[in-house]
């Protein structure tokens, strides 16, 4: 709970707490100022609700902020040359909600101009108030993204935010590429090509590029995806190392000595992972065999009923994946691969477990289910489900559901089951949900 953390640092005299705003739902907007310094920063979090990783590394840098140890002369140097304002939770009302958007499904980046939401005038406001020298907009990105080609997975990106459609290099945006180049060195030591810089399209909506069209220099963080770190622990310290050396940068002026070209050395950000990647597959149609590859997503939703995440699992493409790398992947030359069957008995209520393993071992998906059984978008059970007065056929095509049948010398060897892999000589179930098919 982001206001129990905020009020343990009320007593400290390092802090300065200010109600800046309330969200549409009346939950309070939060200013943490901390240091004396002539040189002002502004950094917020959240501003999309289901981006909470920078939160973390915020309350990690408060932390970092009061403690006593060997770091004492830079928290001093920091404290006495900068003031620098934190806004944890810009979009209290769309993280309640696990959602991008505010309560009136509104993206506050996408309202710098008009600021008809509570969320956007109080960060407007702010920022008028304290006239910031620079302006930390930190995200989270998805975790399809590589940096550049190299088949890696972005864990930072970065972007000093373009204020008009020519992509004009002003003071402020120089600025910003300067202080990226500098952040982008000393993240590069703990991950070296997977940095990327986020793509530099111009939106006047925008906060970043408002701001720099104010003559703010605004820098923008995503948090990616680092493999084995589903709960971005790995990023969240790369976000307080981040920064913590962009804030040292300023104080000490060091990120004068990039340039522009050492900013746009950085890879673009690409599209280019897979959640699963299946290379070499068999696919007979029309009497026909053709030799694919499939690149499958899983969505991650909430399901408010039961207070849950779930995953969604997609064909995302099809055909000739060799440019792309899968987060998982298979080299399944030999293998032949068809839809997973529909079992077409009717079931009152989701069977257990066992009898479950014994439909995906026959090819099964999907089963069909009485629709007054079912109350909610997924199922805590390797398998799907599809309301039994509904028609579906398992097809393998782009945005179906991944629900896939591998078969080796005619004989069943492995399943795909909305999205993950479930082999069947080496059984382990890695299924974490079923969807409902409607």
């Amino acid at each position: 709970d982001v206001k129990k953390i905020i009020n343990k640092y009320q007593s400290n005299d390092l802090f300065r707490i200010e109600k800046i705003g309330e969200s549409i739902e009346k939950r309070e907007i939060y200013c943490i100022t901390i240091g004396k310094g002539n040189r002002n920063i502004l950094a917020w979090s959240q501003m999309h609700g289901d981006e909470p990783t920078a939160t973390a590394a915020l309350f990690d840098l408060l932390k970092f902020i009061c403690s006593d140890d060997q770091y004492n002369n830079l928290r001093k140097e920091l404290l006495s040359n900068l003031t620098i304002h934190f806004i944890p939770m810009l979009n209290p009302d769309g993280a309640e909600h696990h959602k991008r958007e505010n309560q009136i499904s509104i993206d506050v980046n996408r309202d710098s101009q008009k600021r008809v939401t509570p969320e956007a005038k109080s960060l407007w406001d702010l920022a008028n108030k304290i006239k910031p020298e620079f302006a930390f907009n930190l995200h989270d990105q998805n975790s399809y993204y590589t940096a550049g080609r190299t088949g890696k997975s972005s864990a930072i990106s970065m972007l000093a935010p373009p204020f008009n459609y020519d992509n004009s290099i002003s003071t402020a945006r120089k600025k910003s590429m300067q202080l990226i180049a500098s952040i982008n060195n000393a993240l590069a030591t703990f991950i070296p090509d997977q940095i990327a810089r986020y793509k530099d399209d111009h939106e006047p909506r925008s906060f970043g590029d408002t701001f720099v069209g104010s003559k703010i220099s605004s820098i923008l963080i995503e948090s990616g995806f680092i493999i084995g770190d589903d709960k971005k622990s790995k990023i969240r310290k790369l976000n307080f190392i981040a920064l913590l050396t962009g804030f040292h940068s300023i104080l000490a002026n060091e990120f004068e000595k990039w340039n522009e070209p050492d900013y746009y050395s950085i890879p673009e950000n690409q599209t280019m992972l897979f959640d699963l990647l299946l290379r070499n597959l068999t696919f007979k149609s029309e009497g026909q065999e053709f030799r694919i590859d499939i690149g499958i997503n899983r969505e991650k939703k909430f399901c408010k009923e039961l207070n849950k995440f779930y995953y969604k699992g997609k064909i995302a493409e099809v055909g000739d994946l060799n440019k792309y790398t899968g987060i998982s992947e298979f080299d399944l030359s030999g293998y032949e691969v068809k839809p997973a069957k529909v079992f077409e008995h009717e079931f009152q209520e989701i069977p257990d477990t066992d009898e479950i393993s014994g439909m995906i071992e026959n090819g099964y998906g999907v089963i069909k289910l009485n629709p007054f059984s079912i109350n909610f978008t997924f199922v805590e059970k390797p398998i799907n489900v599809l309301p039994s007065h509904l028609k579906f056929e398992q097809s393998i095509s782009i945005d179906d559901f991944a629900n896939l049948a591998i078969y080796r010398n005619n004989k069943l060897a492995n399943m795909v089951i909305n999205g993950f892999i479930y082999p069947l000589d080496n059984y382990s179930n890695s299924i974490l949900n079923g969807v409902v098919i409607s």
